[in-house]
């Protein structure tokens, strides 16, 4: 063990091992306690920026404050014709199957936000499945769904400005033999 030990060579390794070693700990506690320190004032710094609204850090965006609107209520009744005077709506319809529960969700994808009213075809007249309700633009608006065993609906949704129907899209008949056979998703234009 002598011998290994009068080697300069060896000397130097040990130490080189033994100062990389104690570095490579100094390097990474200071880091970490930088980390922290970090942290922290990022912390404090976005708490303010939480209470004043908005964020200034470079890279970060003012977080999505949601708008709640509030619908006017609706001064008339919605039509139950299936010929109306009001003007045309561009949709389409998403009718997704839920293979859980057998049902199939009827979305319609429409050209604007607001607010509208979903209605289905009982015979010859419409009946209002939900009224008033708010759309963003974004995603589907829900007009319902198609029950388990149930073969088909007609759909169409109509949209109020100021309290007054004033478009209506055209009729859609989900029907679920074509959107099984559509391995359960279909679009209709």
């Amino acid at each position: 063990m002598k011998k290994i030990f009068k080697n300069k060579v060896v000397w130097i390794l040990v130490g080189a091992l033994v100062i990389g070693f104690g570095g490579t700990v100094a390097y990474l506690s200071m880091t970490d306690s930088q980390k922290k320190s970090d942290q922290s004032k990022q912390d404090t710094t976005k708490s303010n920026n939480d209470s004043a609204g908005t964020q200034t850090e470079k890279g970060n965006l003012p977080a999505d404050q949601p708008v709640v609107k509030t619908p006017v209520p609706v001064q008339e009744k919605a039509p139950t014709d299936t010929s109306t005077s009001l003007g045309s709506l561009i949709s389409s319809v998403t009718a997704q199957k839920n293979p859980s529960d057998d049902t199939i969700a009827i979305l319609f994808y429409l050209e604007s936000s607001g607010t509208f009213t979903s209605q289905e075809k009982s015979g010859t007249s419409w009946v209002t499945i939900s009224e008033n309700q708010s759309y963003s633009g974004r995603g589907g608006f829900s007009a319902g769904s198609l029950a388990a065993g149930q073969a088909s609906k007609t759909v169409r949704v109509l949209k109020i400005e100021n309290g007054k129907y004033t478009a209506v899209t055209k009729e859609f008949t989900v029907t679920r033999s074509e959107v099984e056979a559509a391995l359960g998703i279909k679009t209709y234009n």
